[in-house]
């Protein structure tokens, strides 16, 4: 595109922004933990939480669901071998889905069963799974409409239900670590998203990987999972007294 040089820099701007390709939704990506463009240094300041959050939601999580250690089925919808194999005894009967073979041969490695489908749309069942366990994954199947098909299908094939996701109104951002940008509007957030967060800092993500991320990534409100999971409980995971996460339990 060229651009008259006497133009003057808004004029350009707003030239640029009618000639720009529309943005399309992109093919679904479950992400786990963090977009694949964030494989980068940024992980070490993940591990930072991690290494805080995690420990206690394991403890609290065997609390709640003993029977998983003796051979109960779950399916583990969108994770990875790595919350399963640090704790668990290798009697366990685990079942990962994903929607692309990435994590396939660590899964199976490790001796758990791998299964490449979409969580929207499980081949599974009704009540197949002692137990349907997910962590944070709903945030980024899609739209409100796709999270919901993704809960249907876990409530579905669960006898229980134990899912993690990030509060939409604690003020950081966790896959961006940064403050308040998840409350922006997209055609705002897209433009700040490379300068003034983390991720972008560190990462210097693409345009194209920046609106893939934020079509991608939907946190949700309590009010909102309480629509989606009308009959489960919805615990708080605190930090600085502020909900950072939030539990949601069928048992």
């Amino acid at each position: 595109m060229k651009i008259n040089q006497s133009q003057s820099l808004a004029e350009q701007e707003a030239t640029q922004e009618e000639t720009e390709p529309a943005v399309h939704q992109p093919t679904l990506k479950v992400v786990y933990e963090a977009p694949k463009s964030q494989n980068f240094p940024i992980h070490k300041v993940y591990k930072i939480f991690q290494d805080y959050f995690r420990p206690r939601r394991k403890r609290a999580f065997m609390k709640l669901f003993p029977e998983v250690a003796s051979g109960a089925p779950v399916v583990d919808l969108g994770g990875t071998a790595g919350w399963w194999k640090e704790d668990f005894p290798e009697s366990v009967d685990i079942s990962i889905v994903n929607i692309d073979d990435d994590h396939r041969e660590e899964v199976t490695q490790s001796g758990f069963k791998f299964f490449r489908t979409d969580g929207r749309s499980l081949p599974f069942a009704d009540k197949e799974f002692h137990l349907a366990f997910s962590n944070s994954v709903i945030e980024h199947v899609g739209d409100l409409g796709d999270q919901k098909r993704f809960a249907h299908e876990a409530m579905r094939c669960g006898r229980k239900l134990y899912l993690q996701t990030p509060n939409k109104w604690f003020p950081v951002e966790p896959h961006l670590m940064t403050a308040f940008i998840q409350w922006l509007p997209f055609k705002m957030s897209r433009r700040l998203l490379r300068y003034f967060s983390l991720w972008g800092l560190v990462a210097k993500p693409s345009q194209k990987q920046i609106d893939e991320f934020l079509r991608t990534t939907r946190l949700l409100s309590r009010s909102e999972l309480k629509q989606i999971f009308p009959t489960a409980q919805i615990k708080e995971e605190k930090f600085l007294g502020m909900t950072k996460s939030f539990i949601v339990l069928i048992q």
